[in-house]
Parts: structure tokens; sequence; C-alpha cells
């Protein structure tokens, strides 16, 4: 974990940590998801600027601060055998501690924002270039048709109460049925794999 360059100085980090640990912590019922806008709001996370910044800009930056927080908040939880803290995008959620997983899939993104020199290389013209790039991945993604939750579950074969582990098993199972390169059919194929992503968004 890098601290050198922080914004903040390591003693309200601290306290920021602690905050968010009681804000996490008494969020009920257990396992219910906890928005990013939430933890913010109630954080009241404000960073100084040496320069004018725009908007966007200071959000990533105060959402970027967060997340630090989370990954730190998350690791001493684990320490602590007390909660696992399901870190996902733009939300979390607190899960019995036989729940974390051995190898965490977002280890990349924790190290990400354990390091402050990525605070610092986000640029104006590299978070415009990121938000455009976001915004057109999500225009190309609404052209998509929706498949309705009970219909993706459907062709997954799994039921409400399905977890991470079995929608990945059940998409390689049946990826590997249908998938035209093993005499499939494509369109069922391509069902298949929006319904995967639809329910992947779930967690």
């Amino acid at each position: 974990m890098t601290i050198s360059n922080a914004p903040l100085a390591e003693s309200i980090l601290t306290l920021l940590q602690g905050q968010l640990h009681s804000l996490i912590l008494a969020h009920q019922p257990e396992n219910s998801v906890i928005e990013e806008q939430y933890l913010l709001q109630r954080l009241g996370l404000k960073l100084q600027a040496d320069e004018v910044i725009s908007a966007d800009l200071a959000r990533f930056q105060q959402h970027f601060v967060l997340y630090h927080l989370l990954y730190r908040l998350q690791h001493s939880l684990i320490l602590e055998q007390h909660v696992y803290l399901n870190i996902g995008l733009a939300k979390v959620q607190c899960l019995a501690i036989t729940a974390a997983p051995e190898q965490p899939a977002d280890a990349g993104r924790r190290a990400y924002y354990l390091n402050w020199h990525n605070f610092y290389a986000m640029t104006e013209q590299i978070l415009d270039q990121q938000l455009q790039a976001f915004w057109q991945n999500v225009n190309r993604q609404s052209s998509t048709t929706y498949i309705p939750t009970a219909e993706a579950l459907n062709l997954l074969e799994l039921d409400l109460s399905f977890n991470l582990l079995q929608l990945k098993k059940a998409y390689r199972v049946k990826a590997l049925q249908l998938h035209p390169d093993r005499g499939g059919d494509q369109q069922q194929f391509i069902l298949l794999r929006q319904a995967y992503q639809q329910l992947l968004q779930k967690f």
C-alpha cells in the first residue's frame, strides 16, 4: 500500500476509515447492498485542489479516496475475522467471513486504488477519454435486447438463489453445449452470453 503522496494526512485517512467502518457495520440488514453515493454523502468527503479542476475530476478523486479506504477496511475486517467486505462497482456488501474468496477476483482493482500514484495520474484529458469510452459502451449495450431475469435464469438453468460460482459454472457448461463451433445454435449462444452478462451485473 503506497501512502507517501496521499492527498490527505494519514491521521485523517485513519479517522475517515473509522467512520466508514461504523457506517458499513451499522447498515442493516446484513448482506444488503450499500451504494457508493450513500457512503460519499455520509462521509462528506471534501478534497482541496491546488488548481481549479472540473466537477468530473473532483468526483473521480472523491471516488478514489473512498475506494482506497474501502480496500484498507476490507483488509482490516479480514484480519479481525469479522466480516468480508465485498467491494463491487459503485456498491459494497458485508458478507460472512466464510464467503471471503481465497483468490479475490478484484486484485487488480485493489492494487489500483491502494496506489496513490494512480490518484495523481488521472488528468482531465484521460478522464474525458474514459468517460467517452464508457458512454459509447453503454450505448452499444443498450442496443441489445434485454432478457427478463426469469428467462435468463431459465437459459442458464439456475434458480433465484444462485451465487457467482454457480453462475460461472452454469455458463461454462451451457456455452460448451451451444457454441457454434461445436454445432450449437448461434442465436441461442448469443442469448446465453447476454443472459450471463445481465446476471453477472448482480455481483
